[in-house]
């Protein structure tokens, strides 16, 4: 995946991170906080970002090749959020409600929305929208 997909409207900060080995979960960790901050999230549900993209980092290292986690705004009407996602060709042919329910089950309260999209190389999206509560 060269670039990040998204049924949202996109917008800055686009950024990525390559995970190829279990040093870049920090980097992911890190990166993704700075993302949230530019979006004007707390410090607490930054942390809450970072952890969930730092799992979804972990989880993608466990398939021994190198992947790479994008980070961008994404915008739906008047919300704006962060994406946090990564391409998953090995769950293609894998039914996406166990996928989901996986992730939800991983990932439990860490994010709002939680999607894959694509069946040749799925993409797995974890959303945050901000609002007042979780605004600076």
């Amino acid at each position: 995946m060269s670039e990040a997909k998204s049924p949202y409207k996109m917008r800055p900060p686009i950024l990525q991170v390559r995970v190829e080995d279990s040093m870049d979960i920090m980097i992911v960790r890190d990166t993704t906080r700075r993302a949230a901050g530019l979006l004007g999230f707390s410090p607490a549900h930054r942390a809450q970002l970072a952890s969930a993209a730092a799992t979804l980092a972990e989880l993608v290292l466990k398939t021994g090749e190198a992947h790479t986690i994008f980070l961008n705004g994404v915008v739906s009407g008047m919300q704006a959020g962060l994406q946090i996602a990564s391409e998953t060709p090995w769950l293609a042919g894998v039914s996406a409600n166990n996928v989901l329910v996986a992730l939800r089950s991983k990932m439990g309260d860490l994010v709002d929305e939680i999607r894959l999209m694509g069946e040749e190389s799925p993409t797995i999206l974890m959303i945050m929208w901000l609002n007042d509560d979780r605004s600076l």
